[in-house]
């Protein structure tokens, strides 16, 4: 299986299916087979190395990826495949903190607040601390607040780095806006990253099982991933330091 694998490959995918001890960067542009690249180097890894699936995680960033790329990996290595993780960063964060979500008091039964719940959470914590939605519009509010748990900013930081007017503006808001997530056992879509990694640094026995775990870490479209993904796929593949990163610059958003 693995000379079939590597001869539909050319030269350079080859080198990057076949590079598979330590980090790898692998910078590809459009229509170059950046999914290809990484589904067959995952068969490697199975197929001619012996690693097993159960050890390799695959990340990205929409569930049509992750579905492409599962259905790729069944092509190639069959059954083998089901055991791959495969899965968008939020799924991955939001499996994890459904098991150890505990350690920093989130419930395992944790809501998830969309974008229309979020606004309704916003509007609730801008009545609270009394700031005029007129005057400071939520979805800009919204989007600074979730700029700040992106760069990794929960509130308590990003309240003693405000610097500006509207910063300290945001900082009021956003801690009702937590207050309120909290009485609902409710987590926002940047809380699943920013709380995953919260979990790892704090509880090193959660980490060290999930690194154990995931000997190789693999994160297609790298070029969108924002400072809290990054750190997630550092810390993940700290102790192996086999991780694997695909990406076209020119395409970053």
């Amino acid at each position: 299986m693995s000379n079939s694998i590597v001869q539909q490959l050319n030269p350079s995918q080859r080198r990057a299916v076949q590079t598979v001890d330590g980090p790898v960067l692998i910078i590809a542009g459009p229509g170059s087979g950046k999914t290809m690249v990484i589904t067959h180097r995952i068969a490697y890894l199975v197929g001619t190395i012996q690693i097993s699936p159960f050890q390799i995680l695959a990340v990205t960033f929409t569930n049509k990826a992750a579905n492409e790329m599962r259905d790729r990996l069944v092509n190639l290595i069959r059954g083998k495949a089901h055991n791959v993780t495969v899965k968008t960063f939020h799924a991955f964060c939001s499996s994890v903190l459904r098991q150890h979500g505990k350690h920093i008091g989130l419930g395992s039964d944790y809501t998830i607040f969309d974008s229309e719940d979020q606004r309704d959470a916003l509007k609730m914590a801008m009545e609270e601390v009394e700031v005029d939605p007129k005057r400071y519009p939520i979805r800009g509010i919204q989007s600074a607040i979730s700029r700040a748990k992106s760069t990794m900013l929960d509130v308590h930081i990003f309240k003693t780095k405000g610097q500006s007017f509207y910063d300290e503006i945001v900082g009021r808001v956003y801690g009702s806006y937590e207050r309120i997530l909290s009485a609902n056992n409710g987590v926002d879509f940047d809380d699943l990253l920013l709380k995953t990694f919260i979990v790892f640094k704090s509880q090193p026995s959660v980490l060290e099982q999930y690194q154990k775990r995931f000997f190789h870490v693999m994160v297609d479209e790298f070029q969108d991933t924002n400072i809290v993904q990054y750190q997630l796929a550092k810390i993940l593949s700290g102790s192996s330091r086999n991780l694997c990163v695909v990406g076209d610059p020119d395409q970053a958003i």
